[in-house]
């Protein structure tokens, strides 16, 4: 079983609709893989309850092998410093 922490970001609730959404961040290593995620329920819902709620979903989804956003911050770093060292020297 993978060894990753949650982000809940971006966790609104959207009256049309009447159901929470946020975007759930796994962090593994230098990948961090999102999930949109929406959860119906009423405004006055516990924040806890609803976080809990929706990294569940999340989970439920990525052990189902669904396909997230995928950041791979590291790979890309490489590849962006030289741009960096020549935007400091100009």
């Amino acid at each position: 079983m993978p060894k990753y922490q949650a982000e809940v970001s971006n966790l609104h609730y959207n009256a049309a609709r009447q159901c929470f959404e946020a975007l759930v961040i796994f962090h593994e290593g230098a990948d961090r893989i999102s999930f949109a995620c929406e959860l119906a329920a009423p405004i006055s819902s516990d924040f806890a309850v609803i976080s809990r709620a929706l990294v569940m979903q999340a989970k439920t989804r990525r052990m189902r092998d669904a396909r997230g956003m995928i950041s791979r911050l590291k790979a890309i770093a490489p590849e962006v410093s030289p741009l960096f060292g020549m935007a400091q020297a100009a």
